[in-house]
């Protein structure tokens, strides 16, 4: 059978001796820088997460007041568009109406030519009249 002689137990007690300082010495140590590094890993992960939502968000807003000015852009487009457009309806209403006012003159201008070089032709028409008669009457 199995003796339990001295040199077991002194074993038995070197080992729990050495696990005791290698836990006290190495294993809790090493725990506890391993925890530490794990809490600064999450606690930097959770910092980079914030940092993230929070650009994300920041984009939104940049994103929707581009929206807004690109929209107001559109409105003051379409007002300025609208705008010409009647400012250049009107000047070619003002335009057709000086034009028809300038023809009018010109024409009623041309009708008094027209009726003066005809009263003039009358009367020179008398006596050019008068003097081929004359002529003719001499010849005969």
């Amino acid at each position: 059978m199995l003796e339990i002689d001295a040199t077991v137990i002194v074993t038995f007690v070197l080992i729990w001796i050495l696990v005791y300082i290698l836990n006290r010495v190495f294993f809790k140590p090493l725990r506890k820088v391993m925890d530490e590094r794990e809490k600064r890993l999450q606690d930097d992960m959770t910092a980079a997460q914030s940092t993230l939502d929070e650009t994300a968000r920041r984009l939104k807003d940049v994103e929707a007041g581009l929206k807004a000015a690109r929209l107001e852009a559109e409105k003051t487009r379409g007002r300025i568009e609208l705008a010409a457009l009647k400012e250049k309806s009107r000047m070619l209403t003002d335009a057709g109406a000086a034009a028809k006012t300038e023809i009018e003159n010109a024409r009623a201008a041309f009708e008094a030519d027209v009726a003066r070089l005809k009263e003039e032709l009358r009367a020179e028409a008398v006596p050019l009249a008068a003097k081929i008669e004359e002529k003719l009457m001499s010849r005969s």
